[in-house]
């Protein structure tokens, strides 16, 4: 065999692949489906991280409006999981707290398995008024065995103004996030809350999706 074979080169006498100078950040070299009957005729293309390793989280519920912040009914009320009734007690998220057990059992509530980022937080909202509801996506880092209330993170908050109508859906479609790290085992839920007035019925329904890049 020859001693100059690409695989007993040295990483310094090795090129780079294909494209490798002119793909963008944060991409790796992947294939294309390509449309032949085996399945082998596809071009290598560079494709953002953002594509791999990809979770998504699906949340779903609704509240008549207030003031406050509320947040998902404990699992086992019968309210559970999608009525969003529990009295947060504060306008905003870092002025309260929750107990872990408490967050542990919101029926929104997702608990991710992995280190990962929010890459995006996509969905829609209605409401009967024409406020603004603000939904806030939270995450809190419980340890084993500890009881000691947590304040809860917002990974971002996303407002919308009512449209009057249940009807009549809102789009939210947020890219940037404000505090996108999630710990392996957080616990990740939703709060919402009317701003400007109270009283409206309020449905919302989203995903957050996260990558472990």
């Amino acid at each position: 065999m020859a001693a100059n074979e690409h695989k007993n080169l040295s990483s310094a006498n090795r090129h780079n692949p294909k494209g490798f100078e002119t793909a963008t950040n944060n991409t790796v070299l992947s294939k294309t489906i390509g449309t032949s009957a085996t399945g082998t005729d596809g071009n290598l293309e560079w494709k953002g991280k953002a594509y791999m390793g990809v979770t998504n989280y699906k949340m779903q519920g609704f509240t008549t409006g207030a003031a406050n912040y509320y947040y998902g009914e404990d699992i086992a009320d019968t309210k559970s999981p999608y009525e969003m009734a529990v009295d947060y007690g504060n306008t905003a998220v870092a002025s309260g707290s929750i107990l872990p057990s408490e967050a542990f059992r919101i029926g929104q509530g997702c608990i991710v398995p992995e280190t990962s980022s929010v890459t995006y937080i996509s969905g829609w909202v209605t409401s009967n008024g024409s406020n603004n509801v603000t939904v806030a996506i939270c995450k809190v880092t419980p340890a084993a065995g500890a009881t000691t209330a947590l304040v809860p993170v917002v990974v971002d908050e996303i407002t919308v103004t009512g449209l009057s109508s249940n009807s009549k859906l809102v789009r939210m479609n947020e890219t940037t996030i404000t505090a996108a790290g999630i710990a392996a085992g957080d616990i990740i839920f939703p709060m919402i809350k009317e701003v400007g007035g109270t009283g409206s019925t309020i449905y919302m329904n989203l995903t957050i999706q996260t990558t472990t890049f």
